[in-house]
């Protein structure tokens, strides 16, 4: 059996004022520096043999924190970089609504048919990130291993391995620093964990 980490990246100053990012590359503020110490030092980790990162800056800072932790060195994947949003890079949600009405509108009711103005379709992404990640899992049979990327690539990592459509991809949580873990069994795969952010909090 192999079990995947799915981390999706620490925030960004865009997090935080609400910007689309894609593949601008955006690097982590503060806190998103402080939030990838926290899991480092809080994991739910087992001795994992490797790291997988998208090449996006964001992913790489968080994956180097972690891979501080266990000795390990990043190995950079640019197919776990997050949906191009094309022309929607770096503007607000507010923004989009009122520029775009009638496409933004797609954007959460029905993401299957979604692609914005010289960007990626949701579709393409997650026929792109599966293929990484059905990759990553044959080189590491029976092992544990991390992969950094981003919100909408890991929801549709999620969704593919529930089998559920792209259409509710927006019902999966996704947190800056956030950590899913898949379990795969030969064929099968089971979602152990999803979108916890325990180690960034205190009790």
């Amino acid at each position: 059996m192999t079990r995947v980490f799915l981390i999706r990246h620490g925030e960004t100053e865009w997090n935080r004022l609400g910007r689309l990012q894609g593949t601008s590359n955006v690097k982590l503020s503060a806190e998103g520096i402080h939030q990838a110490h926290l899991l480092a030092e809080r994991n739910p980790f087992h001795h994992p043999s490797a790291i997988y990162s998208s090449d996006l800056d964001r992913a790489v800072e968080t994956a180097k924190i972690l891979a501080e932790k266990f000795d390990l060195s990043v190995a950079k994947m640019p197919e776990l970089r997050e949906s191009s949003f094309g022309d929607w890079e770096g503007k607000t949600i507010s923004d989009l609504a009122t520029e775009y009405p009638e496409e933004f509108g797609k954007f959460f009711t029905a993401p299957e048919k979604f692609q914005p103005p010289n960007g990626e379709s949701f579709l393409h992404c997650q026929a792109r990130v599966v293929n990484a990640l059905s990759r990553i899992i044959d080189y590491h049979d029976n092992e544990n291993v991390l992969v950094v990327s981003h919100g909408a690539a890991i929801r549709l990592m999620i969704c593919a391995a529930l089998d559920v459509p792209i259409h509710r991809m927006w019902s999966i949580a996704q947190f800056n620093m956030a950590v899913s873990a898949l379990l795969v069994d030969g064929e099968s795969i089971t979602v152990e964990l999803m979108n916890s952010t325990a180690h960034l909090h205190t009790f």
